[in-house]
């Protein structure tokens, strides 16, 4: 299973709302990402991941970790 947590404490890190990711990501995928964040279970594309991952710059360990159900 994919867990963000990872990119909600990295958020916080560098002082960082979800909402900041507006210039990379739609508004439905924040809420969704939010929304899975919080059941622990989500589905996104790798593309997206990586557009996260270049605009905080950050390496994918700092997005998502695959956790073992």
């Amino acid at each position: 299973m994919v867990d963000f947590s990872p990119l909600f404490k990295t958020l916080e890190e560098k002082e960082m709302r979800l909402s900041d990711l507006r210039e990379v990501i739609s508004s439905k995928t924040q809420v969704g990402i939010k929304e899975n964040h919080l059941q622990s279970n989500s589905k996104m594309y790798i593309g997206t991941i990586e557009k996260i991952c270049l605009f905080l710059d950050v390496p994918i360990e700092k997005v998502i970790k695959i956790v073992k159900e």
